[in-house]
């Protein structure tokens, strides 16, 4: 039976009206103190509060029926936040853990790909792990295609546990060569749905337009809380807060060194990695202010472990700099024109961790 108060709201347009409060009271955000005060870095802050709607809405109305599930992308080529990996291809799903899914696909070329399960907790922005599966683990046909059950009884074969309070998974396939290598094709279906159909109701439209406006300003704030901690260790790269970057959303198989650059036109960082452990893969990214990549369709803007140039002792030397360093320095990854923003390391399903990429700053015709 239809909530008579959300179908009020529905016919007097108030639901709607809610809605774009919430979102005024959401561009706020772009207006904090913390926020570099020069008109770039506050469009960028009103461009990413669009594609935070964007997100928002796909994931709190348009994808929002666990019964009737389908990946959608959170972070992409145009949706970006929290650091998000160049060398990543993203996909979301909202599931209810009191349900079966068949995860099902063919397996592509990636290096390595990742599923994981999340659950609810008391705190809105937090996520805790229910389950983890990754491509290490898993059986494939000789075809390459494979299935994967998600539930919270345990499955024989490929099985990613969840638990009662499961509400979402998150997949990431990695490339080594985002140009050359196919992502696995992944398809989901829940196998014991209660409702003939996933039509819209007027509950569930002004829950979603709510849960959109929520995402836009809990992932602002966060962004910004975010940056004010990583400025505390500026051009350095130290081991992140695990535990933080885990209930974010991290993976438990990657090893995070998250934190904050900020350059002159004429300066560079020189970043040396000469400890590298053994991994399935690596890398370091350049993100704005507000902690979107940089655009990586274009530029380089990340290097990795397998399109980095090594050094014959086989250590990893990597420029950033707003002015390209010259043809001895192949790692340049280029900070175009911006002055200061995020910063990400990632080893990815190592056994060790050095305890920082060591990070040096220099002028650009200083370097060694």
């Amino acid at each position: 039976m239809t909530d008579q108060t959300a179908a009020d709201n529905m016919m007097s347009g108030k639901a709607w009206d809610d809605f774009c409060d919430a979102l005024k009271e959401a561009g706020k955000i772009v207006q904090r103190p913390e926020v570099p005060n020069d008109p770039f870095n506050k469009a960028l802050g009103y461009r990413f509060l669009t594609a935070l709607l964007r997100g928002g809405l796909e994931s709190a109305m348009h994808y929002a029926d666990p019964q009737f599930p389908g990946f959608f992308r959170l972070a992409d080529e145009t949706k970006k936040l929290l650091n998000d990996n160049p060398d990543n291809y993203y996909q979301n799903c909202v599931i209810d853990g009191r349900f079966d899914y068949r995860i099902y696909g063919t397996r592509g070329t990636v290096n390595w790909f990742s599923i994981g399960s999340k659950g609810s907790s008391t705190d809105v922005a937090v996520m805790v792990d229910t389950g983890y599966i990754d491509s290490r683990q898993m059986t494939f046909n000789p075809d390459g295609s494979f299935e994967i059950i998600a539930s919270a009884t345990k499955k024989d074969g490929n099985w990613l546990p969840l638990a009662p309070t499961s509400r979402s998974i998150i997949v990431r396939q990695t490339f080594g060569d985002r140009k050359a290598e196919k992502i696995a094709d992944i398809q989901i279906e829940c196998l014991n749905p209660e409702r003939p159909n996933n039509n819209p109701t007027p509950e569930s439209v002004e829950r979603g337009l709510i849960g959109a406006a929520s995402f836009v300003k809990n992932i602002g704030n966060m962004t910004i809380a975010w940056e004010e901690l990583y400025r505390k260790h500026i051009n350095q790269l130290p081991s992140d807060d695990q535990e933080r970057c885990q209930r974010a959303g991290g993976d438990a198989a990657i090893h995070y060194y998250q934190s904050y650059w900020k350059l002159a036109d004429d300066e560079a960082m020189l970043v040396t990695l000469d400890d590298i452990p053994e991994c399935q893969t690596w890398n370091l990214q350049l993100s704005n202010y507000w902690m979107e990549s940089l655009e990586y369709r274009f530029f380089k803007v990340c290097v990795n472990k397998h399109t980095a140039h090594y050094e014959p002792d086989g250590s990893v030397k990597i420029v950033i700099a707003n002015r390209d360093p010259g043809p001895k320095y192949p790692n340049w990854l280029n900070t175009l024109g911006h002055g200061e923003g995020g910063m990400l390391g990632r080893y990815v399903g190592a056994k060790v961790f050095p305890p920082e990429m060591k990070s040096q700053i220099l002028k650009v015709h200083e370097l060694p």
